[in-house]
């Protein structure tokens, strides 16, 4: 969603490219990107089409994406009154929506509304009609508000990212508050879970697969995607769902087994990923309880990385290789951030227990 949303960011700052150009000749001179440009997602079938359809998907968490694109104003000429977020932090359009009725020309720029005498700013109206009620009384509150706007005559207008420190977008920034959003997302059957001892990208992982939300095949097939199988690609004795992927196949269930017998466990007592990703074991303190449901849960994280690499590449399927892999990233993640005990490579590979 981070490398999609980026487009949005490019077709803003990089007006002069070709391709901008394409995109406007066919959507409009806001590329479809303003609010009320929505008509045209329907519209079209294309790739664009696909990236637009982005800017609803960050609705659906929650997340004001339209309104991290921010317009430093200069001049106000590149600037739309009512559709830009130029002052303020939300669209006038949206903030004075009967008012907006009553403009001639919603795509008015800044330069055709504002009136700038170099201390500040004053409305250029240009109504089919007069304002009148409710109406008016917002167009007290706009004169008021454009009243503080600044504008700088001797210079272009230019896009500034909210998210960013110097105004430049970044795929970190916004990748960390899609994980937020993801995280904060409310669920009755299905309360979020969090572990401070691995990365954000395993708590989204654990997420989804709660869920329910991961592409196994079966979820592929029901979605209407064409498939040779729904088969099981490591074992291909069951049809693949979320609990045999990362639990119940026979050769991930290997992977359990030598997880368990490196840990000195007992035989696994769980078999769905709702018992997997609660299971803390018979650690008698929280601190060593969210030790062994970190290594659960990075364990579960590498076996679906595993599984994917297996479908995709055709990689084969190594049980020690997979185990070795999930002692090194386990130790990596967990001792990095694990503030309150000290965590050596040698007990964590020859005598785990301890830790628990």
């Amino acid at each position: 969603m981070a490398l999609i949303g980026k487009w949005w960011w490019r077709f803003k700052t990089k007006t002069t490219s070709l391709w901008v150009k394409v995109i406007s000749s066919i959507y409009g001179s806001s590329g479809g990107l303003l609010l009320d440009d929505s008509f045209r997602i329907d519209s079209y079938k294309s790739v664009w089409n696909e990236i637009l359809k982005t800017g609803n998907n960050f609705n659906a968490l929650g997340l004001p994406f339209r309104s991290f694109f921010v317009k430093d104003l200069g001049d106000g000429e590149a600037t739309s009154f009512w559709k830009d977020v130029w002052i303020g932090n939300e669209v006038l359009k949206d903030k004075f929506k009967r008012l907006s009725r009553f403009d001639n020309d919603i795509n008015a720029s800044v330069k055709d509304r504002v009136i700038w005498d170099g201390a500040k700013g004053a409305g250029n109206w240009s109504w089919a009609r007069e304002p009148f009620e409710r109406a008016k009384d917002e167009l007290e509150g706009l004169t008021k508000l454009i009243s503080g706007a600044v504008l700088h005559p001797e210079k272009k207008d230019a896009w500034r990212w909210a998210l960013g420190t110097n105004g430049l977008f970044t795929t970190k920034a916004l990748t960390d508050m899609i994980n937020s959003g993801l995280l904060t997302s409310s669920d009755s059957n299905c309360e979020t879970l969090r572990n401070k001892l691995v990365p954000k990208k395993v708590e989204v992982f654990v997420w989804r697969a709660r869920k329910l939300r991961l592409p196994v095949l079966v979820e592929l097939d029901k979605r209407g995607i064409d498939l040779h199988s729904v088969r099981c690609p490591l074992c291909d004795e069951d049809i693949e769902t979320v609990n045999n992927s990362l639990i119940l196949c026979k050769h991930v269930f290997a992977v359990w087994s030598k997880v368990f017998d490196w840990w000195g466990r007992g035989g696994i007592p769980f078999i769905n990923v709702g018992d997997l990703f609660l299971d803390t074991g018979r650690a008698n303190s929280y601190r060593r309880k969210i030790i062994w449901q970190a290594v659960g849960w990075v364990c579960s994280y590498l076996i679906w990385k595993n599984r994917n690499q297996k479908v995709l590449t055709n990689k084969s399927w190594n049980v020690p290789i997979t185990l070795n892999e999930i002692q090194v990233k386990s130790f990596e993640w967990i001792a990095k951030r694990c503030k309150s005990q000290v965590i050596d490579w040698h007990n964590w590979i020859y005598n785990p227990q301890i830790f628990i």
